[in-house]
């Protein structure tokens, strides 16, 4: 008797503690480069917000171009291919976008018209079009929102309608491209100058709290 009552207390303290092992959202399977980095140690990408830091696009981003002062194409709606390139008309060689800035892209744009003869007097405006990023975990309304300009991670977990009472403001993290950051929210909260820019594609995911 002893003994049978022995192995399953053994056996609900297994339970117990396998119970509280957390395993990261949206973790790339072992050997695929995944790193985990927690506050402090996060790379710059994901570093305390600078007004003056101008977005750089990326491969796959999707942007509008609306031309001035020519008739034969007035906007134009793209996407960026996985080379960071796209094609204009006219011009024989694919645009190199990865890298710069909207306004940095629109300069270029308008050199390669004029410079090339095709155009004498244009003039380019670059935007980025919706994009998104996701919020999961202990939120009142997680799901997929639309990415604006300069919103950071306290900003996204309020717009998913702030946290349940169940979630552990201490550990929230946020998976982008593979890699895991961990911050602790309280933190942010008490200095927002150390909350961070959120960028589309990032998940968002605000743990349990355990008792």
């Amino acid at each position: 008797m002893v003994r049978k009552l022995f192995f399953s207390v053994m056996l609900v303290a297994a339970v117990l503690v396998s119970g509280c092992v957390i395993q990261p959202v949206n973790a790339p399977p072992p050997g695929q480069g995944s790193s985990f980095y927690a506050g402090d140690d996060a790379p710059s990408s994901l570093s305390a917000p600078d007004a003056d830091a101008a977005y750089r696009l990326r491969p796959l981003d999707p942007i509008y171009i609306r031309f001035s002062g020519i008739m034969e194409q007035q906007q134009l709606e793209l996407v960026i291919d996985e080379n960071g390139e796209f094609s204009l008309l006219h011009i024989m060689e694919p645009i190199k976008a990865a890298g710069l800035t909207a306004s940095e892209l629109e300069k270029k744009i308008e050199q390669c018209y004029v410079e090339g003869g095709i155009y004498k007097n244009v003039s380019v405006n670059v935007t980025m079009t919706a994009k998104i990023y996701y919020v999961q975990g202990e939120v009142n309304q997680p799901g997929q929102f639309q990415l604006m300009s300069g919103t950071t991670l306290l900003q996204a977990i309020a717009g998913a309608r702030g946290y349940t009472p169940f979630a552990n403001k201490k550990k929230v993290t946020v998976t982008r491209h593979g890699k895991i950051y961990a911050y602790n929210a309280k933190d942010l909260e008490k200095d927002p100058s150390k909350d961070v820019k959120i960028e589309a594609g990032d998940v968002i995911k605000v743990w349990q709290q355990w008792y």
